[in-house]
């Protein structure tokens, strides 16, 4: 039957030592091989056989070798071949059809044998097969060692890189009792990383960052992100004005299908908030002393990378810091991770975890140790103790309030500045640490929604009642991106804060250069359409709220307690 694989066909010029003393066989391989266009050399004895072999740079496909010569056995040639020879195929020709005898030379290394009388075509068969092993032997050696080259390289990058990454976050970790993470990488690298840093005024700040994708990629996407949290927070600078330049830096720099999705927290504790931002991270949860859920944060904003500034939301949600409770932050492994029986850690059977007796996340760290297999994805979580932290020597910072004085701020904003300036938080960080602390968190809401009220709906002229339609949002941004890219000087907003300390009052006036609408004229329910809910918000928390006509002027008056 003729050898058909194309993978073992051979082509010449193609070189074979026949190693024969009888001079019949010798010609009648010289004679079958030239037909093949073989290039053969013959040897009659062992000598011969022995000086071929050791030349210089010395070139045999197969060497087809008897054993039984004048001046000795053909396997006394094999340990010279294996050594000078390695990638030669050696077929044993012999008249001995002793078992015993070719297990020895296959011990000592032939390919393959042949019994004498020879039958040619099965014998070229033989030689074909076991040059194209010898061939894939060869190729197989070259990958292996080119692996083991690129593994050995791989392995220094990869060195290099933890170390660098190792540095890089351990310089801004601040070492802080009240303050307690586990990362749980899936891989050599975590994509997942909890940041936290001290700023001047005695503010903890405390990200935990969920880069898209998992190992060195994922965590090469945090690079960008660490600078500019250490050099923002050590300045106490405001939570939006931090998520607003990592977003502007990741959008510049990432890939369009890489993004990291973050929770930052800004604990105050000389003013009794705290500022939470969630981008796309499951709910920050609030437990009480009693390990009871007591509110729940979900996100309301994209990843960190995605959108451009101009449709990208930076304020942040605030709430009051009491003692005795626990923040908790996790990323998606916590809740997206198997365990033993193939079931979901839902956030229910977390909070047991939470509240397990023993350090923190103990609870935690065995459930996904011991009933969980290896995760597919990085898991990390993060405890605050806010008991820790009102206690610690920091939060006894206090901030003078001068109780007989007062101040008027004043802001005029034009063009570009109404989007990419954060008014709302500017001002809000400004009066914390002058107004009275039942106020500061009130103040924030209502800044917000004055301003964004007067930008989007105002200066802009959009309507919320896009949001209601299909595709709203989307097409309520779109909308926003296109309006914002035409904002001229004629574009603005005016925003006067007033306090008067006596009165314990706040007085916040605000004017857009938008049409207005004729309030007395439009119904509840359409106010709420073309303005959204912000205003009704405002009217619910203020002490009062004067719209003045035509409508592109608020003034909205807040009294704390005396």
């Amino acid at each position: 039957m003729p050898f058909s694989n194309p993978s073992l066909n051979i082509s010449p010029p193609y070189s074979v030592l026949v190693v024969e003393d009888s001079t019949v066989f010798t010609l009648m391989y010289q004679h079958f091989l030239k037909e093949k266009g073989v290039v053969t050399t013959t040897c009659l004895t062992l000598e011969d056989a022995s000086n071929v072999i050791s030349r210089p740079q010395q070139h045999f496909d197969v060497i087809l070798l008897d054993n039984h010569l004048t001046d000795g056995e053909g396997v006394t040639l094999l340990p010279m071949i294996k050594e000078q020879l390695k990638a030669t195929a050696v077929i044993m020709v012999s008249a001995n059809d002793d078992a015993d005898f070719f297990l020895r030379a296959f011990n000592q290394g032939i390919d393959d044998y042949a019994l004498k009388p020879v039958n040619m075509d099965l014998l070229w068969l033989k030689m074909k097969k076991s040059v194209h092993q010898r061939r894939l032997e060869k190729l197989n050696n070259e990958q292996r060692e080119a692996l083991n080259q690129w593994r050995d390289a791989e392995l220094q990058e990869q060195a290099l890189a933890r170390h660098l990454i190792g540095a890089m976050f351990a310089k801004i970790r601040s070492d802080v009792d009240a303050i307690h993470y586990w990362v749980k990488p899936s891989s050599q690298f975590s994509g997942d990383s909890v940041i936290n840093c001290q700023g001047v005024d005695g503010s903890d700040y405390v990200m935990l960052a969920d880069a898209m994708g998992h190992g060195l990629t994922a965590a090469v996407s945090l690079m960008p992100v660490v600078p500019i949290f250490k050099a923002m927070a050590e300045k106490a600078l405001p939570l939006s004005n931090i998520v607003f330049e990592i977003n502007s830096k990741l959008t510049r720099l990432l890939p369009q299908d890489r993004f990291v999705a973050v929770i930052i927290l800004h604990i105050q504790p000389a003013s009794k908030i705290i500022d939470i931002w969630n981008g796309s991270m499951p709910p920050v949860l609030v437990l009480d002393e009693n390990g009871q859920l007591v509110k729940q944060l979900d996100s309301d904003n994209m990843a960190l990378g995605i959108l451009p500034d101009t449709l990208f939301s930076v304020h942040p949600e605030r709430i009051e810091l009491r003692d005795n409770q626990r923040i908790i932050m996790f990323s998606d492994g916590v809740i997206e991770t198997l365990s033993n029986n193939g079931e979901l850690l839902s956030q229910e059977a977390l909070i047991p975890l939470l509240n397990m007796p023993g350090n923190p996340l103990d609870g935690v760290k065995k459930y996904f140790n011991v009933d969980c297999p290896p995760a597919s994805d990085d898991i990390s979580i993060v405890q605050i103790n806010t008991h820790n932290i009102i206690q610690s020597p920091k939060a006894n910072r206090s901030i003078p309030i001068e109780q007989q004085s007062g101040f008027l701020i004043e802001h005029t904003l034009c063009g570009a500045a109404l989007e990419l300036l954060d008014i709302p938080g500017h001002f809000s960080d400004l009066l914390a640490r002058q107004l009275p602390l039942p106020l500061v968190q009130k103040v924030f809401t209502v800044l917000t929604e004055l301003y964004m009220n007067a930008f989007e709906h105002g200066v802009l002229g959009l309507s919320s009642e896009v949001k209601s339609q299909e595709n709203g949002f989307l097409t309520f941004y779109e909308q926003k991106e296109q309006r914002v890219k035409a904002l001229t000087i004629e574009h603005k907003v005016e925003l006067k804060v007033q306090w008067q300390s006596a009165l314990s009052r706040l007085d916040i006036y605000i004017k857009d250069s938008g049409h207005g609408f004729l309030h007395g004229d439009i119904k509840d329910t359409d106010l709420s359409k073309s303005y959204g809910r912000g205003l009704r918000l405002i009217e619910h928390l203020a002490d009062s709220l004067e719209i003045i006509a035509p409508g592109n002027a608020i003034r909205v008056v807040l009294v704390g307690s005396n």
